[in-house]
Parts: structure tokens; C-alpha cells; sequence
């Protein structure tokens, strides 16, 4: 059911995979949260260490253990809601300001994602 979801309402439908590996860190009201890679074709995302040290936050539901380190080919819905769809005028004024076809999944991060109305977290890229 949810496969067939996410082919009929896949807002991400026309962005690419990243070709390079790159990293976002999540925080939360100056708390780092975790950080989220893209790397090896894989998506990773594993909590910081001064996350696991406190206990005034839960963790994020799609991530319930603190301790281990999430791994996915496809970006979990808890990051991909950051993306807007390409059919959006934000996202064509982009693209055409860019003088691009198409776009990536990281640059739609970093260019739109840092926040959310679905959540208050902050995701950041880290500079290389």
C-alpha cells in the first residue's frame, strides 16, 4: 500500500539522486540533534553525541534508537517533506535561474530544506 502511495503522491518524482557524498547537521533550538549523510549511494543518519547525552528531547519517531546508525537507499519522509515538488514555482524560478534541467535531492536540501513547516528542527549543510 505504501509503494503504491508513494507512486501516485511522490512529490520528489523528477529530482534526482546526488551524485556526491555530502552531509546536513540537524539541530534543534542550538542542540545538535544528529547528522544526516548522503554517501555510497546510501542515505545515513546517526544521532550526535551530546543528543544521546541529554534526556529532555525525545527522539525523532522515524529514529527511535539513539544508539544506532539509520541507513536507507530512499530519504525517509521525516527529510524528504523539506523538499518541495519541482512543480512549484519556487522550485521552476530555481532551476531557471540556475539555467538547469533538473536538480538533485542535496541542492533542493540545501537550497529549501533548512526549515520545515512540518517540524522545528534546523538542517544545515556542513561545509567540506
Amino acid at each position: 500500500m505504501f509503494k503504491f502511495l508513494k507512486r501516485k503522491f511522490d512529490w520528489t518524482r523528477g529530482i534526482s539522486e546526488p551524485s556526491e557524498e555530502v552531509a546536513f547537521d540537524l539541530s534543534l533550538e542550538g542542540l545538535k540533534v544528529g547528522t544526516l549523510r548522503f554517501a555510497g549511494g546510501r542515505w545515513i543518519f546517526e544521532y550526535a553525541e551530546e543528543f544521546k547525552k541529554q534526556s529532555e528531547i525525545a527522539p525523532i519517531m522515524d529514529f527511535p534508537g539513539v544508539n544506532r546508525s539509520y541507513i536507507a537507499e530512499e530519504l525517509w519522509p521525516f527529510f524528504a517533506l523539506r523538499i518541495p515538488s519541482p512543480a512549484q514555482p519556487k522550485v521552476r524560478q530555481y532551476l531557471q535561474a540556475k539555467r538547469k534541467p533538473t536538480v538533485d535531492t542535496v541542492e533542493l536540501l540545501q537550497h529549501f530544506g533548512r526549515r520545515s513547516s512540518a517540524n522545528p528542527f534546523l538542517l544545515e549543510a556542513v561545509a567540506h
